[in-house]
C-alpha cells in the first residue's frame, strides 16, 4: 500500500509518498480501506504513534482520524463485516489502508460523505468527553470555550446547543471567525483573549461566571480563566496552544472551589476510549444519521495533495476541519 511519511516538524515538516506492506489486523481490529482522513495540528509533528492503545503505524505516517470501508476482520471481532462504513481515531490514517480498533469504530450512514465522516472522531469525541463525561455541563448551564474556532471548539459549540446550554461564550484571535459562529449558537465572542476577557464573561453571566470552561489555550490565560469560572465550576484542560506552563493563583483556585481537570486520549486505555465512543453514540447516533449534527468543513484536498492540506493547517486561517479524500 501507499502511505504518506512525514519528517521534520512545524513549518519544516515534509511528506513523501512511500510503499509499505499491506497491514494485517490483529485480534480485536479491522482493516479499513481509507477513503478520507482528517487533518489535525498533530499532523504537523508526525510520529505514527500518538495513542498508546491503538495499533502503531509502520512509520511516521500522519493521520489520527480516518473513515473508510472494512475489508478484513480480525479474530474475535463480532458485529462487523466487510463493507461496513466506519470512522475512528487511528494511527497512520493518511494511507491506503489502516488498522482500526473495532471497539472504537463509529458506524457511518450510507449517505454521509467520507469527508464528513473523517472529520467526526477527534473533534466530537474530545468535546463530548470534556463537556459531558468530565465537565458535566449542567442543564441550562453556561460554557466558555477557549479557541472556539478550532475543530474541537466548533464541535463543543454544536454539542452545547444540543445539550441546552443557556449561555455559550468563546474566545478566538479572529473576530471574523467568531462572527460566523454566531449562526451556530455562540452568544458572546471574545476576540482578543490575551487583552483580558474575565470581566466580559462575568457581565454575560450576571456576575456568576462560567459553570464550565473547555480550555484549549492554558498558559498565561489560566489565571484570567479562573477569575471568571463560577464558584464550584470546572475547567477542563484540553489543549495548550498558549503554552504548557502556567502560574496558578492558588487563592483564586481555592476560594472559587474550581475543579481543574486534564483530558487527553493519548494516555487512555482502550476500554476508556471505547466508553467515550459509546457514550457519544448513545446521545448522538440518531443526529449523525439524520444529518442534524455534522462537522463544519473548511476544505477538502485530494489524498495526493496531503502536503497542501497540512500547509493549510499551518496557516491557521481555516474555520472547521481540513480533510484529505480519495478521488475515484
Amino acid at each position: 500500500m501507499k502511505a504518506w511519511v512525514g519528517s521534520g516538524a512545524g513549518a519544516d515538516v515534509r511528506f513523501e509518498l512511500t510503499d509499505f506492506p499491506m497491514p494485517v489486523p490483529a485480534p480485536g481490529e479491522v482493516l479499513v480501506r481509507v477513503q478520507a482522513a482528517g487533518i489535525n495540528r498533530v499532523d504537523q509533528y508526525p510520529t505514527g504513534s500518538h495513542f498508546r492503545h491503538s495499533p502503531p503505524a509502520p512509520a511516521a505516517i500522519p493521520g489520527i482520524e480516518a473513515a473508510g470501508e472494512v475489508v478484513e476482520i480480525g479474530h474475535g471481532v463480532e458485529g462487523m463485516r466487510s463493507g461496513d462504513r466506519v470512522a475512528a481515531m487511528v494511527q497512520g490514517g493518511c494511507a491506503e489502508f489502516v488498522r482500526m480498533n473495532a471497539a472504537l469504530a463509529i458506524p457511518i450512514p450510507a449517505d454521509m460523505r467520507w469527508s464528513t465522516a473523517a472529520a467526526l472522531p477527534v473533534s466530537y469525541l474530545t468535546a463530548f468527553n470534556a463537556m459531558m463525561m468530565l465537565g458535566r455541563l449542567p442543564p441550562s448551564g453556561s460554557l466558555l470555550v477557549h479557541a472556539v474556532t478550532s475543530g474541537v471548539g466548533i464541535a463543543a459549540l454544536q454539542l452545547a446547543v444540543r445539550y441546552g446550554a443557556a449561555i455559550i461564550m468563546g474566545s478566538s484571535t479572529s473576530p471574523q471567525k467568531l462572527e460566523r459562529l454566531r449562526a451556530l449558537g455562540l452568544h458572546l465572542g471574545l476576540a482578543d483573549p490575551y487583552a483580558g476577557f474575565a470581566d466580559s464573561v462575568l457581565q454575560q453571566t450576571g456576575g456568576k461566571g462560567a459553570d464550565l470552561v473547555l480550555d484549549n489555550i492554558g498558559g498565561s490565560l489560566l489565571n484570567e480563566t479562573m477569575r471568571c469560572t463560577a464558584l464550584g465550576g470546572t475547567i477542563v484542560n484540553i489543549g495548550r496552544l498558549g503554552g504548557i506552563n502556567a502560574e496558578i493563583d492558588l487563592n483564586v483556585h481555592a476560594v472559587r472551589r474550581i475543579r481543574l481537570l486534564g483530558a487527553t486520549f493519548r494516555s487512555r486505555s482502550l476500554e476508556e476510549h471505547a466508553s467515550v465512543v459509546q457514550g457519544f453514540l448513545a446521545d448522538h447516533a440518531t443526529s449523525l444519521a439524520d444529518g442534524t449534527l455534522a462537522p463544519l468543513i473548511d476544505s477538502v484536498f485530494a489524498f495526493d495533495d496531503l502536503p497542501a492540506a497540512v500547509a493549510r493547517s499551518l496557516q491557521r486561517e481555516q474555520l472547521g476541519k481540513i480533510v484529505v479524500e480519495r478521488t475515484g
